[in-house]
C-alpha cells in the first residue's frame, strides 16, 4: 500500500465476528424450545432471505432497532408457527444475540488488531448494526482495542451512504485518504468505502477483488510497521 492509512475501520458481523454456531442453529434450537418444529437449515435460509428483503426497505435506526428485528423474526417463523404467538420467541432471541455467547471472533482478529495497535494504527468498528453490538464486543473482550465503535442505528445512517463515512472522518478529524475499511459486503463495505474516497479491502470468500483478504493476519503484511 503506497500511502498507508492512519485509521483502520472494521465491519462487525461477517467480518470481525460471526454468529455461533449459526443463525439457523440458534433460531432453530430456541424455536423448538417454544414448541415450534423446524430444522436449523431451513430457518437459516429463511433468515437470510427475509433479512435481506427487510434491510432494503427499512433501516434499524436508534429507537426502531428492536422493531426492525421483531419484523425479521416474525416473518422468518410465520410459516412454521402454526398460529403460535411469536413475541415471546422474539424477546428470547433478542436477548440471546445481545450477549457474546452466540458470537465468535474471526480467527486471528484479536492478535492482529493488537499488533496493528502497537504499530500506531488507530482502530474503529464501522458496522450496520444496533446498539447490542457494544455488549457483544465487550463480552468477547475486544471492545477496548478500538478507539471508536460506530454503529449505524446510533448514527442514523448506514453503509454505503457517504454520510456514515463522513461522520467517521469528522470524529477522527482526518480526510478520506487516511482511512482503510475492511468488510465482507461488496456493495456496502468495499464499494461504499471506495466511493467515499477511502482505501478498502473486501473480506472473505470467494475472492472477487484484487484488494481482498481472507484472514485478518494478512493485514500485517499489507500495513507496514
Amino acid at each position: 500500500m503506497q500511502n498507508p492509512p492512519h485509521v483502520l475501520t472494521v465491519d462487525a458481523a461477517g467480518t470481525l465476528i460471526r454468529p455461533w454456531p449459526s443463525v439457523g442453529a440458534v433460531y432453530g434450537k430456541t424455536a423448538r424450545a417454544f414448541g415450534i418444529s423446524v430444522q436449523d437449515e431451513e430457518v437459516d435460509a429463511k433468515f437470510y432471505e427475509i433479512f435481506g428483503k427487510i434491510q432494503k426497505d427499512q433501516k434499524a435506526t436508534m429507537g426502531e432497532e428492536k422493531d426492525f428485528w421483531r419484523k425479521v423474526v416474525l416473518e422468518v417463523f410465520q410459516a412454521f408457527s402454526d398460529g403460535r404467538e411469536l413475541d415471546p420467541l422474539f424477546e428470547e432471541l433478542w436477548e440471546l444475540f445481545a450477549r457474546g455467547d452466540h458470537w465468535r471472533l474471526a480467527e486471528g482478529a484479536s492478535e492482529t488488531l493488537a499488533e496493528l495497535n502497537s504499530r500506531g494504527y488507530r482502530l474503529a468498528v464501522l458496522s450496520n448494526n444496533d446498539s447490542r453490538l457494544r455488549s457483544v464486543l465487550a463480552d468477547l473482550e475486544i471492545d477496548r482495542i478500538f478507539d471508536e465503535i460506530f454503529i449505524s442505528s446510533e448514527l442514523g445512517v448506514e453503509k454505503p451512504d457517504l454520510e456514515i463515512f463522513r461522520k467517521v472522518e469528522r470524529r477522527f478529524n482526518k480526510n478520506p485518504s487516511h482511512f482503510l475499511h475492511l468488510g465482507d459486503s461488496h456493495s456496502r463495505d468495499f464499494l461504499g468505502a471506495k466511493k467515499a474516497g477511502w482505501s478498502a479491502l473486501l473480506f472473505g470468500r470467494p475472492v472477487i477483488e484484487q484488494d481482498q483478504i481472507t484472514s485478518f493476519k494478512e493485514l500485517l503484511e499489507i500495513l507496514p510497521r
